[in-house]
């Protein structure tokens, strides 16, 4: 309808207005619509093409959202850290392990250091297919300090694999970087318990009460 009354008012697809329609698509869902205007434009910056991208990704589409990405290099148009943080969040809800790992590192050709974000997509990616230990290694090494964020996408891949021991040093972790959370406590007792090691499971919730750590509604422990 608002595509419609642009036609209609005779006003100008430039670049902003294109951009904006295009991503109003994508957020609704109608992708083929999306498409046919984005490829209509004459002109396309790179937020427009992160809009395509992005667009794929939230409705499941990697494959089409690397292809875009791949005619975006073809364009000459450098991707920027929010193409990638697309790209690498499409990947991990598809499973795309090995692609999400090469755009991963075509990062470093554009000279674009991976944040927090970044880090966390790929912790996400490689936890949820089961490869914990590169997950792990992964974390370790970030340049960056790794945040509750990061550690929390590692721990709940640990939770859903019943990787224990991974489970166990990654929660540590995450308790020192983010000890107001009540989550990390129970996660790591849950795991403890799962273990048949009460005694460490209780020290966990005991150290939790000695914080002042209050547990949420929503969190069960063992």
């Amino acid at each position: 309808m608002v595509h419609q009354y642009i036609k209609e008012g005779g006003f100008e697809l430039n670049v902003s207005l294109g951009t904006a329609l295009v991503d109003m698509y994508a957020k609704c869902g109608q992708l083929e619509q999306s498409r046919e205007l984005f490829d209509s434009m004459k002109e396309k910056d790179v937020i427009s093409w992160n809009v395509m991208i992005s667009g794929y990704g939230l409705h499941g589409d990697a494959k089409s959202a690397m292809e875009v990405f791949q005619q975006m290099e073809l364009s000459n148009v450098k991707p920027n850290a929010i193409t990638f943080l697309s790209l690498l969040s499409a990947c991990t809800h598809a499973g795309y392990v090995d692609e999400g790992k090469q755009l991963f590192g075509r990062m470093q050709y554009y000279s674009i250091k991976p944040n927090l974000k970044h880090f966390a997509c790929m912790a996400d990616l490689l936890g949820r297919s089961g490869n914990l230990q590169e997950a792990e290694e992964l974390v370790q090494s970030m340049p960056i300090c790794p945040d509750g964020g990061v550690w929390g996408t590692l721990l709940s891949a640990c939770k859903i694999h019943n990787e224990f021991e991974i489970g166990i040093r990654v929660a540590t972790c995450a308790i020192e970087s983010d000890p107001e959370n009540d989550g990390y406590y129970i996660m790591l007792s849950n795991i403890y318990g799962c273990m048949g090691k009460w005694d460490e499971a209780e020290r966990t919730r005991e150290l939790m009460k000695e914080r002042g750590v209050a547990k949420r509604a929503g969190w069960s422990a063992v």
